[in-house]
């Protein structure tokens, strides 16, 4: 009977199966819900492959670690069969877009290259297939890296550190600790880019053993970095520059995303203007301070992807224009001082909606830093608020969450197709009326 065991059933669960399969292995499932797919139990010969989200103190944890089981996460255990040179992203935010930029760049440019990770294809559904002339980008979360030892990409990047995903990890040191993996077991011949902008990024740089790189949009010190319409590069000893006036319109944490993905790109030693020309074809992923339509001088922004504050308080901070904003979802545990602490100063910020799950505690956030903010049923009737109250002025409805969304959606995309939607059918009901 086979000593591996996978421990969730999920699309991740499913691929490493099937990778197992493929290289001759057995293996049998367990999930906390429906136990063993056979009768067995946990021992000390066993190999139990953890598929992400899978909680450190759940039951079936639990159980394997007091049998004295192997626990590895899907990362771990795959890395050492992946014959690519590696670019692993992962931040609190940023990170998918930063993975896309990449790929697109390389992509373009007739790179052999794949987009993997927590982005929605299983790193282990294709690692038997890479190739040495390949790149693997691979989106690293901190579900995935917190189970990382030995984990070394050739070059990782750190996007941004806040609060995010208390509920699965305990505390904001243990999620810090899983995406310092991403860099910890780099070797000295590796490479690992740091966003200079970002004060916890630039702290934990000092863990890495890597040769470090930062970038940052406001900063000439750092390796790479944007001025007077121009990205500038810095490194090997060499400084490069190529004109690039289309960052101007991309708003600051996208300008930051792309410098990341251009230093990534200059590191595998791609020219840096070949780089830029590639970026300028660029489309943004749907939901991310997508524009949806605009009604009566009204601008309906979907940024559904925010699923922490950290996300929905960088979306507030590129508007000047008047703005209501619908906020709340699912609870991951986090605190949302920030957001409310920065709407007390901001005049523009005219209305606060709030939806889902989190109701009681954002309001309460926002009564103690006096902010009116009233709570809604649910999207629709949020977004009707919204557009009716800011469109005697004019501005925006900006839906922007700050929180997962699994409260009323499978995930943010979803929710976000609902708002567009809610929005669609506004536009329709104007035209009968």
């Amino acid at each position: 009977m086979s000593d591996i065991i996978i421990y969730g059933r999920g699309k991740t669960g499913q691929s490493l199966k099937k990778m197992l399969d493929e290289m001759g292995k057995s293996a049998v499932f367990y999930d906390d819900d429906n136990g063993f797919d056979c009768k067995m139990e946990f021992n000390d010969n066993s190999l139990v492959i953890l598929s992400p989200g899978v909680y450190p103190y759940s039951k079936g944890v639990e159980e394997a670690r007091k049998a004295g089981a192997s626990l590895v996460g899907e990362l771990e255990y795959c890395f050492p069969l992946c014959k690519s040179k590696c670019i692993s992203v992962t931040g609190t935010n940023g990170k998918t877009t930063t993975c896309e930029m990449i790929f697109h760049i390389l992509s373009s440019l007739d790179f052999k290259t794949r987009l993997l990770g927590n982005g929605g294809v299983p790193f282990s559904s294709q690692i038997l297939d890479t190739k040495n002339d390949e790149v693997v980008v691979l989106e690293s979360s901190s579900f995935q890296l917190a189970d990382c030892e030995k984990f070394s990409p050739y070059i990782s990047v750190l996007t941004n550190i806040a609060q995010d995903h208390l509920n699965y990890h305990g505390s904001f040191e243990n999620y810090v600790l899983a995406k310092t993996k991403n860099f910890t077991g780099q070797s000295k011949d590796s490479y690992a880019i740091f966003n200079f902008d970002d004060d916890n990024a630039r702290d934990i740089s000092q863990l890495c053993n890597a040769k470090k790189l930062y970038y940052s949009c406001v900063n000439r010190k750092a390796d790479c970095y944007f001025e007077n319409n121009e990205v500038v590069v810095n490194i090997c000893g060499k400084s490069v520059k190529a004109r690039a006036e289309f960052l101007n319109s991309f708003a600051a944490h996208n300008l930051s995303n792309a410098l990341a993905a251009l230093l990534a790109c200059c590191v595998l030693k791609v020219p840096l203007e070949a780089c830029v020309d590639s970026l300028k074809d660029y489309k943004f992923l749907p939901h991310r301070m997508q524009f949806v339509a605009q009604y009566d001088n009204v601008t309906f922004i979907d940024d559904s992807k925010a699923t922490n504050a950290h996300a929905t308080l960088s979306a507030l901070k590129n508007y000047k224009d008047d703005l209501a904003l619908i906020i709340g979802g699912s609870d991951k545990g986090e605190k949302f001082d920030g957001i409310f602490s920065y709407i007390r100063t901001q005049a523009n910020i005219k209305y606060v909606a709030v939806v889902g799950e989190t109701s009681n505690a954002i309001v309460a956030c926002a009564n103690k830093f006096g902010v009116n903010a009233e709570v809604f049923q649910d999207i629709a009737q949020a977004v009707r608020y919204c557009y009716d109250s800011i469109k005697k002025i004019g501005g925006v409805v900006l839906m922007s969450n700050a929180c997962a969304s699994f409260d009323a959606f499978e995930n943010y995309a979803q929710r976000g197709k609902y708002f567009q939607r809610i929005v669609e059918e506004l536009h329709s009901d104007k035209k009968t009326n």
